[in-house]
């Protein structure tokens, strides 16, 4: 993936787009336009991300703000910018509702790279895609116009949201657009009032090389997910989450560097950035990923009694009482003056009584 400065440079135009995912941001998405190889092509996307041109033939805005990425295939591309039905079968160019194809100099030779939707020779319009790996075989048929310099790890995320077919089941939306020129900063770190202050993928964080990357790796994990935790006591458990797998994201990321390190205090904020994240799951009633992070947490740590509880409490909101009841035994052996496990435990062997004495009348009435 190639990657430039934080900064817009004279030779090129270079626009943005902010994505979410459902209601969580995704983060900002930094493109390259070869306006010095394809000038007619590159002014359209341009023109569509600042939305200058105003209102189209067809009475929707020529702007990419608020439409969505309609279609999504792993390990091919990502596609959007229908901006008059926003499901693939509109669009409509800042000449028109098509223009002709300006050439196929440009090749899909790496993962990136931003080219023409189309339905034949000569029909673009405003539908664009994104690449993820090398596609040859558009070459000579789609005119690839841009590449993404920043937040390419948002758009290979995109292929990791649940899908019927190539249709995400939650918007990815373009929050925000607009062009960056000349001098202007990027704008991928965090801007949301708290200490996190990095992008949302470590890869794209210019770190420098000297003897302080250490430190500043593991202060950076713990403000994010700090900040995870500020919004969790907040209530804002969309954000909270997003931020906890932020967290993990940069802890994986700081494993796999080759650098001195201590790898049990990583491998323990890992832990707790893991229950940190299965306790905003449960909150947002996703038991199944709670159990799962549970596990993993158990896997390494067979005696956290916080792993026991949270797994213990999912598995009673899926109504499987006795994995829910032998979890919470497990918890409160491990913590024997929580209140809060015991007052959950109570609750589940409550719960199971009476679903055991509703199976009973069932079919006592059934075989009457």
């Amino acid at each position: 993936m190639n990657n430039q400065n934080h900064e817009t440079t004279e030779k090129n135009p270079v626009v943005f787009l902010d994505i979410s995912f459902g209601p969580a941001k995704a983060g900002r998405v930094v493109i390259e336009l070869f306006k010095d190889k394809v000038p007619k092509t590159a002014e359209n996307f341009r023109a569509l991300c600042t939305g200058e041109k105003g209102i189209g033939k067809h009475g929707k805005p020529l702007h990419f703000k608020n439409t969505i990425f309609h279609r999504v295939v792993p390990l091919f591309m990502v596609q959007g910018g229908d901006i008059t039905t926003k499901d693939g079968t509109g669009g409509e160019s800042i000449y028109g509702d098509t223009f002709d194809d300006e050439n196929f100099t440009l090749l899909h030779e790496e993962e990136g790279m931003v080219g023409m939707a189309n339905n034949g020779p000569n029909s673009n319009n405003s539908q664009f895609y994104i690449t993820t790996v090398p596609c040859s075989h558009l070459d000579g048929t789609n005119v690839v116009f841009g590449i993404v310099r920043k937040g390419f790890n948002i758009i290979k995320e995109m292929g990791e949201v649940p899908r019927n077919g190539d249709t995400p089941l939650e918007n990815i939306s373009i929050v925000n657009c607009g062009e960056l020129k000349p001098g202007t900063p990027w704008g991928i770190e965090e801007q949301d009032g708290t200490d996190d202050i990095y992008p949302p993928w470590p890869n794209d964080w210019d770190l420098q090389s000297d003897n302080k990357r250490e430190k500043l790796i593991e202060n950076a994990i713990n403000q994010i997910k700090d900040s995870g935790n500020q919004f969790f006591k907040q209530c804002n458990y969309v954000d909270s989450e997003r931020k906890y797998i932020k967290a993990l994201r940069y802890i994986d990321w700081y494993l796999g560097l080759k650098e001195d390190k201590n790898i049990q205090s990583i491998e323990d904020l890992k832990m707790n950035s893991l229950l940190n994240l299965a306790a905003v799951r449960l909150k947002r009633h996703k038991y199944k990923e709670v159990i799962d992070l549970c596990s993993q947490v158990i896997l390494k740590e067979p005696k956290n009694g916080k792993a026991f509880y949270r797994r213990g409490q999912a598995k009673l909101a899926l109504k499987d009482y006795d994995k829910a009841i032998k979890d919470l035994n497990v918890a409160i052996t491990l913590h024997p003056n929580d209140n809060n496990i015991q007052a959950v435990l109570n609750i589940a062997k409550k719960k199971k009584l009476s679903y055991l004495k509703r199976e009973r009348q069932f079919y006592g009435n059934f075989f009457k």
